[in-house]
């Protein structure tokens, strides 16, 4: 059972029961320029599984990235950029890792972000993040953002690769994602103004990892005496001992004579599967914290309802359109569903897994176009009602455009619904049904004759 509960996490967090969606990742991280503006480093992963290769396997995806002010509320930079290659096969792809970097000025800026298949545009990914631009001013120590890395040569750095920043080679991770086929985690930061008013006094970096729940499962830490310039440091941790769950690197520059400090921190995840769990209670208790849920962007959070919506109580929906706050939308889901486990006891939320799989049934049988099957009738109907327990199809009949009649035999004493295709384009529509509180039309018929 724990092996199934890392199993269904780990499927979760990188989206793979997300088939209608293209394995993009993505990443940013913040660093000194001025006192105006700060240098924003912007990591991208394209995983090419499941796009389309043309007949000579090339394969192609477009990146569009608009950046808004929303103070100005002026669009302060757009691009799009290609990323292109040739495969040998079209399902056995390298993942190509890239990285934007520009200055932006002070303030609040909405980011988003779109990568798809130039072969197949309704195969893409969209994400939507704001930015502040806070600068780092002269006068006062501080870290820049962490980037998480996985790896970072000093040794044979190239100059002329994209990713030579101060004489290092550092190779971003844009998912945040390490397995036990990648189990070390390699982190670049850099240390601005580290003067104090006390000649004598020095500064102590406190590199700690914290698990979901809080706990500290390693760390380290090293003097750092003052200095003029900015200094970078650089660090791994070996993830390998440790469980599948969420995990917070916690980096933290603190004046030793004062115990003051500056803090900056990164969250990321950890699959472990040969990781044999001997506290049986670790993942049952852990909590809000250590969820699945506590790791989610908006993006995530908000896909998510909108795949759950059909089984939330009208309240539960009021609740979620009035939550502003990132954090209050994990909270939500996360409650959503404890509410809905049969057997709380047990690490799995069965209910959970169960209604997930539908959705990804749906969203692979019952797909139109750039819409996913889950907002589609039949998508609903499988969602709310499961698997009919038949179904007959009708795709050739004289005089009549194609259709579907399913049937539930356990609801109110059986139950049909028609779905048809009314425009010709696959979209099936339902139509009728004699189940309490569904459409009902005694002569959908006439909606799908193709002669008068």
């Amino acid at each position: 059972m724990k092996k199934l509960l890392s199993i269904f996490i780990l499927l979760f967090v990188i989206k793979i029961n997300a088939q209608d969606e293209l394995a993009f990742e993505f990443d940013y991280a913040r660093f000194k320029y001025d006192t105006s503006s700060v240098y924003v480093e912007f990591y991208y992963d394209l995983t090419p599984t499941k796009m389309t290769a043309t007949e000579d396997l090339q394969i192609e995806a477009i990146v569009h990235i608009e950046i808004k002010d929303l103070n100005a509320d002026t669009l302060f930079f757009q691009r799009d950029w290609k990323i292109a290659n040739t495969v040998d096969t079209a399902n056995s792809l390298k993942s190509y890792t890239g990285v934007v970097g520009m200055v932006i000025p002070k303030g609040k800026y909405s980011l988003y972000i779109k990568a798809y298949d130039a072969n197949k545009p309704s195969f893409y990914k969209e994400i939507n993040e704001i930015i502040e631009a806070v600068p780092f001013n002269n006068y006062k120590y501080a870290l820049s953002d962490i980037q998480i890395a996985a790896n970072i040569k000093r040794e044979g750095a190239n100059p002329n690769s994209i990713f030579y920043k101060n004489t290092l080679e550092v190779i971003p991770n844009p998912s945040m994602i390490f397995s036990n086929k990648m189990p070390v985690l390699f982190y670049y930061v850099e240390l601005y103004n580290l003067k104090l008013d006390d000649p004598n006094a020095d500064f102590t970096l406190y590199k700690e990892l914290f698990n979901g729940i809080g706990n500290k499962v390693g760390g380290q830490s090293r003097k750092i005496a003052q200095n003029d310039k900015p200094t970078v440091d650089i660090g791994f941790f070996n993830l390998s001992k440790l469980p599948t769950d969420s995990y917070t690197l916690k980096l933290s520059l603190v004046d030793n004579k004062t115990n003051e400090g500056y803090i900056s921190s990164k969250r990321f995840y950890y699959y472990n599967p040969d990781f044999v769990d001997t506290t049986t209670n670790y993942r049952i208790n852990r909590g809000f914290a250590g969820s699945e849920f506590a790791i989610m962007n908006a993006e995530d959070c908000d896909k998510m309802f909108d795949q759950i919506k059909y089984i939330a109580s009208g309240n539960e929906i009021n609740q979620y359109k009035k939550l502003d706050s990132l954090n209050g939308k994990r909270e939500f889901l996360y409650t959503f569903w404890q509410r809905r486990d049969p057997d709380p006891s047990t690490p799995i939320n069965e209910f959970k897994e169960d209604y997930m799989r539908r959705v990804e049934y749906v969203n692979q049988n019952f797909s139109y176009y750039s819409r996913p099957g889950y907002l589609t009738d039949r998508g609903r109907v499988y969602l709310v009602y499961g698997e009919p327990d038949q179904r007959d199809r009708y795709p050739n009949q004289s005089n009549m455009k194609p259709y579907e009649v399913w049937f539930y035999n356990q609801i109110e004493g059986g139950v049909t619904f028609i779905f048809g295709d009314v425009t010709g384009f696959g979209n099936y529509e339902l139509l009728h049904s004699d189940k309490r509180g569904e459409v009902r039309d005694d002569n959908w018929q006439y909606r799908l004759r193709t002669t008068q």
